[in-house]
């Protein structure tokens, strides 16, 4: 058990939280998933239900759901509505995780909300991994924060996932493919049963593209609780995709409405798919009155503008920086088909790492498709990866394309940089966590540049 004492400053919570991450992984238990649904259920009836003080918004999936869920959020904050969001990745601090009107919370909003938790860890054989913790928390700081909507994104899965104590009123299901196997089952209808949890009664889905078997266990799930379901194609779908240059345009489809040439923030078709779940989600609960009409200009100004964090997001300079946490097979082939076609005629070099967890010799293959020039393999920092000279190995074995080791990251991405040139590209992937700490990196070397050109 952990001392109830509350934490002072936001030193002595991250503190907290990294010996609970540590107790975590040394009894063999998730430390970013879910240890025990009972207990987070129990914690939060004791805080007098914090998540049912305002409405909210479910989204899992293999791929694209921190963006599914960062649309959502920015399509209602622009309709006038004050909204939290609580997503998985971050990329420096806790407080990015929860998130209200698109700034992370203050770090003392943060200690506040995590000292009301805390005494939960007391409880007789209750053991709360981080990402339990800070759910109840992230909960908490909402309802501090009187927000209308929280968009809550899924840790892993969904069925057993600490989040799915919430009563949404639209879920949304982006895809299914092979991720977290060990958790969630070896095949596709294993994997799809799992995410399809969250589907309530009586609350429409939006489902997203998978194979026949994974869509017809949602299909069924929805079917049994009565549960109307958005299917893309069908209900609501991306008419076109134009890529235009390191942007994109698109026009989308939701029952009968139809908004035409929408300007993308990212070359990818793939994100294109996920503003069309952020958009059926969204119509879907302003067809129901549940959030106000956002007139057409607002709304393309919601996807012209958005940040998108690390997935597949470009940073202007020379060289151009493309930063995509691509951290599975799946993301990793769609990375790979984008590149092939987005960037030809630019020297390409990608900066990787890759967790041990993941199926790291699909990835590789399919990023070596991908038609780099040359690949740099490096550690992430305050996360396991394998061993950089295993991927290059890998790598080596797949094309002829140059392939080097440097373990420190910063050392790896100036590398790039320079190897890139300034007409070229550099490519940051294989993890979220790589991708956040490559993104300072490029902000950095792009402000740079723009001074030394201004000098």
């Amino acid at each position: 058990m952990y001392p109830a004492l509350p934490s002072s400053s936001y030193e002595q919570i991250t503190d907290f939280l990294r010996k609970i991450e540590t107790t975590c992984i040394l009894n063999g238990r998730p430390s970013d998933g879910t240890v025990s649904f009972g207990a987070i259920s129990r914690c939060l009836h004791d805080l007098g239900r914090p998540d049912r003080k305002y409405r909210s918004v479910h989204v899992t999936g293999t791929n694209g759901k921190t963006t599914v869920c960062r649309m959502i959020a920015a399509l209602l904050q622009r309709s006038g509505m004050t909204v939290g969001l609580y997503s998985s990745p971050y990329f420096g601090t806790h407080r990015e995780r929860i998130s209200v009107n698109g700034r992370p919370i203050s770090e003392q909003e943060f200690v506040d909300a995590c000292n009301h938790v805390k005494p939960f860890m007391d409880w007789e054989g209750v053991e709360l991994s981080p990402f339990e913790f800070l759910t109840a928390a992230a909960f908490f700081a909402f309802r501090l924060a009187k927000v209308d909507y929280a968009i809550i994104e899924v840790g892993i899965g969904g069925r057993q996932d600490a989040t799915n104590v919430i009563a949404p009123e639209v879920s949304v299901i982006t895809n299914v493919d092979y991720d977290h196997m060990d958790v969630l089952g070896d095949t596709l209808e294993q994997i799809a049963a799992e995410k399809a949890g969250i589907i309530k009664p009586f609350t429409p889905v939006v489902c997203g593209t998978m194979p026949d078997g994974p869509r017809a266990v949602v299909m069924t799930r929805a079917a049994d609780i009565k549960a109307p379901i958005l299917l893309i194609g069908q209900e609501y779908e991306v008419v076109n995709f134009t890529r235009l240059g390191l942007k994109a345009r698109a026009s989308f489809r939701v029952g009968q409405r139809v908004w035409r040439d929408v300007e993308m923030n990212s070359p990818a078709a793939f994100m294109a798919t996920n503003a069309a779940h952020a958009l059926a989600a969204y119509d879907t609960l302003r067809r129901r009155g549940l959030v106000p009409d956002l007139d057409e200009a607002a709304l393309r100004a919601v996807f012209e503008q958005i940040e998108l964090s690390a997935c597949c997001e470009v940073v202007p300079g020379a060289p151009v920086v493309l930063l995509d946490g691509a951290h599975n097979a799946a993301a990793a082939a769609s990375l790979a088909s984008m590149l092939r076609s987005t960037f030809e005629g630019r020297r390409s070099v990608l900066v990787i790492s890759i967790d041990p967890k993941k199926e790291y010799e699909k990835m590789i293959r399919h990023l070596a498709d991908a038609g780099a020039d040359r690949a740099i393999f490096t550690s992430c920092p305050h996360a396991a990866s394998v061993p950089p000279q295993v991927l290059a190995e890998l790598w080596r074995s797949r094309t002829s394309a140059a392939a080097e080791v440097l373990e420190d990251p910063d050392v790896a991405f100036s590398r790039a940089v320079v190897a890139a040139g300034s007409q070229g590209q550099v490519v940051v992937t294989g993890s979220t966590q790589l991708a956040g700490y490559c993104w300072r990196l490029a902000k950095a070397n792009a402000a740079s540049r723009v001074g030394r050109e201004s000098t």
